[in-house]
């Protein structure tokens, strides 16, 4: 939350019912009454009060063989308006369709929130992958291609500051967890223009990804291209991959100015 908020415009409850909804998406299951309260750190009734409007305006709906509320699509259409009305989705997104109908491969865009990314637009094939990502998917920034390309365009030490409070969990043998590991990377990453992961999110998951700048040089957004480890070597990642994330990314940054 920004800190010159002026109190006296500010709705607080509007806030917090807005709180909830991010909440109840970040589960990615229903949750209870008594769950919701907790998370608010409110009483039942008032958590109650929350959850009756909500369900008025049918951004949440409760599920008919439990006492347990879930987010409805309705929520999706405000998210997706937003894609739609931005000049990055609108700019971005028929070049993610014609690179991926040129390699074969899915293509995705990505914007940093906190410490994580969140996804989009997703323009996907085939390809059998373990990870279901959905554009509104999140991941975490430190493990993925697209995560490192936008921490690695921040300045350092809010870079750092990100990394330093992210639970950096190991998703797989490869998952590189170390923060000064993870430093070196992005200066790396920074140099040379591109991020690439190989198994850290996922073995059989690898990407390259690039930036996409504004017109002041900051990367608003990344996109990747994400294969099957299983199809391709680490040649085909470096040779092939690389040079067409970054070319679809400088025809977005263009396009943009």
């Amino acid at each position: 939350m920004q800190n010159s908020i002026n109190k006296r415009y500010f709705i607080n409850s509007l806030a917090r019912g807005i709180k909830l909804l991010e909440k109840m998406a970040d589960a990615a299951v229903p949750l209870t009454l008594s769950q919701v309260a907790e998370a608010m750190g409110v009483t039942l009734p008032t958590a109650y009060r929350f959850l009756y409007t909500l369900q008025a305006i049918e951004l949440i709906e409760k599920e008919p063989d439990r006492k347990a509320y879930r987010i409805t699509p309705k929520v999706l259409k405000l998210g997706y308006g937003a894609f739609k009305s931005s000049e990055l989705w609108d700019t971005a997104h028929h070049h993610l369709v014609r690179a991926s109908q040129k390699y074969g491969e899915t293509f995705n865009l990505a914007v940093l929130e906190d410490d994580q990314i969140l996804y989009i637009d997703r323009v996907k094939t085939q390809s059998i992958l373990s990870i279901n990502l959905e554009i509104g998917s999140k991941l975490p920034a430190y493990c993925t291609s697209m995560g490192r390309v936008l921490l690695a365009w921040l300045p350092m030490e809010e870079a750092r500051r990100r990394l330093r409070r992210t639970p950096r969990e190991k998703h797989t043998g490869d998952t590189v967890t170390d923060l000064d590991k993870l430093e070196t990377i992005l200066a790396h990453v920074r140099r040379s223009g591109f991020a690439v992961n190989n198994g850290e999110l996922a073995p059989e998951l690898s990407s390259a990804a690039a930036p996409v700048l504004n017109r002041q040089g900051k990367a608003v957004a990344a996109l990747n291209m994400a294969v099957n480890a299983a199809r391709h070597d680490k040649d085909y990642l470096l040779k092939v991959m690389v040079p067409a994330v970054v070319q679809c990314a400088d025809l977005i940054s263009s396009a943009m100015g």
